[in-house]
């Protein structure tokens, strides 16, 4: 682990990975020894410095920090040094070609970076697919230094892509199947905007978990077991949902096994929340000063 300091108490911090991957992010912080560390987990196509991350940072209060990394989907295609049995070598990722459920080794990991510099209590905060991936990460691995997970606009992919793809849908799952059998899993898959097969098969078959993860016509059977405490928000005008983003919020409610489950509809906020940023922060800052 690398890190570089930024002004007073910023600070760009580089980590490997338990499989080998080098990924870096920033860490924010306004005092030398905050209490919790958020760690903010970005969508598809997204990086460290998003402007929901970057809107967190710049409200931070002097209790907690804030480490937004790169995880290995960042950008559409890109490229991470990875070391491998002693050899670094060229490992090509990103949202059209990264495995869902490798997202495990970067949230671990990055956890434990900022374990060593003497943090031991976390918040995830995932935005978008990065809700996916939190809450996997805590179903997976029932990490008991995760404090708190807030869900930013936790959308169902599964049900938003069957609706993209419309009449192409089960065509479209028949392909990615074929390729993926072929050994073809990591080529594009037809007329989907570049993913891969394996990652739009990811998306679109309810047999995977990454498309189960927050399918709201589904039994949300993973979600449902992870206790650890919850903050779900959606802006009211979330272009992505695929139900009234209220009554998503009611089946997390429903479906949730932590004992403390809140939900925040933040009026005239889109997936984004540009905007709306500052009562983004509000209402995360609020929840995690009631944990």
């Amino acid at each position: 682990m690398e890190c570089e300091r930024i002004g007073k108490y910023g600070s760009v911090v580089k980590f490997r990975t338990d499989d080998g991957i080098m990924l870096k992010g920033v860490l924010f912080r306004n005092v030398i020894k905050p209490m919790a560390c958020m760690i903010f987990v970005h969508g598809m196509s997204g990086g460290a410095l998003s402007g929901v991350s970057l809107a967190i940072a710049k409200g931070l209060g002097d209790d907690c920090a804030l480490f937004s990394f790169g995880n290995r989907g960042c950008g559409l295609v890109s490229s991470f040094t990875k070391y491998s049995r002693g050899k670094k070598m060229r490992f090509v990722a990103g949202t059209n070609l990264e495995r869902f459920e490798d997202c495990i080794y970067d949230i671990k990991s990055a956890v434990d970076s900022m374990s060593r510099l003497g943090y031991s209590r976390f918040i995830l905060i995932g935005h978008s697919t990065g809700c996916q991936k939190a809450a996997y990460y805590q179903y997976a691995t029932r990490d008991r230094r995760i404090a708190g997970i807030v869900l930013v606009a936790p959308c169902d992919d599964y049900n938003l892509n069957k609706e993209r793809l419309g009449r192409d849908y089960k065509r479209m799952r028949e392909i990615c199947s074929k390729m993926i059998k072929a050994g073809r899993g990591g080529d594009a898959a037809p007329g989907a905007f570049g993913l891969s097969a394996q990652r739009l098969d990811s998306l679109i078959n309810d047999g995977k978990v990454e498309a189960r993860m927050f399918d709201y016509d589904g039994r949300l059977k993973e979600f449902g077991t992870i206790d650890t405490p919850m903050l779900a928000i959606f802006g009211s005008e979330e272009e992505n949902a695929t139900k009234p983003v209220g009554m998503c919020l009611g089946i997390l409610e429903s479906r949730t096994s932590s004992e403390k489950f809140d939900k925040l509809i933040i009026r005239g906020a889109d997936h984004a929340f540009e905007g709306k940023e500052r009562a983004l922060v509000r209402g995360i800052k609020k929840w995690i000063d009631g944990l």
